[in-house]
């Protein structure tokens, strides 16, 4: 943001200038005055408008590399995952939101990796993704957890919250939840575990393109 003032600053001057000898001309000095105040005015709102600082989320990318997650049919966990997670950032249209991925590509990070990368990133939300699996198939539906121990427990509320309103699922949970990320990231965060590989129709939801879209648009009004 530091490194766009002098740029704001100087837009703004010009526009000040150039509306400054248009004005040279009235002789009426009410006139002039009032065109110098309108000037200023947008000049504010120019600098408010530009200087707004932008919503940045980050998304933990679960598993990867040798660690492949739930194994259901041949497909991984983790390429599910990140097939998501990167349409959550190719369908963002918001300037003023930036989504970051904690893995691009399918590399292996540490628990202790992945929250170092995302704390040093100082984000304000994290929303850690998930798939599940279980030796029931008929168990199904999309749990979100959160951990009532920290720091920002209300805003992790929140946005699980609004989550869940976002979300286009008959089966759907908030619950608490023990896990590393949740414990040790400092920013507001959740862990979606995005449905049951193991049930058939979330694993059509979760490997048709369909299914990942609406899955990624929820994410993301999720945050607007």
């Amino acid at each position: 943001l530091s490194s766009r003032k002098p740029k704001i600053a100087k837009r703004a001057r010009d526009i000040y200038e150039t509306l400054a000898i248009i004005i040279t001309e009235p002789k009426n000095q009410t006139m002039k005055n009032f065109i110098k105040l309108i000037a200023l005015t947008g000049v504010i709102a120019i600098l408010s408008f530009t200087s707004k600082k932008k919503t940045v989320l980050v998304i933990d990318v679960g598993h990867g590399g040798q660690d492949i997650g739930a194994l259901v049919h041949d497909v991984e966990e983790k390429d599910v995952i990140l097939d998501i997670a990167q349409r959550i950032k190719s369908l963002n249209q918001d300037k003023n939101i930036e989504i970051v991925l904690s893995r691009n590509t399918d590399e292996f990070l540490s628990l202790a990796e992945r929250t170092d990368l995302i704390n040093k990133m100082n984000p304000d939300y994290v929303i850690s993704l998930h798939a599940n699996e279980s030796p029931n198939t008929t168990t199904s539906g999309i749990r979100i957890y959160l951990n009532d121990k920290g720091k920002r427990i209300d805003q992790s509320g929140n946005l699980a919250m609004e989550l869940f309103k976002n979300l286009n699922s008959p089966k759907k949970q908030i619950n608490k939840g023990n896990f590393y990320v949740l414990n040790y990231v400092k920013a507001p965060a959740i862990l979606v575990e995005l449905g049951f590989l193991s049930n058939p129709e979330d694993f059509q939801q979760l490997t048709s393109d369909q299914g990942k879209d609406e899955l990624a648009t929820s994410i993301l009004n999720s945050i607007k």
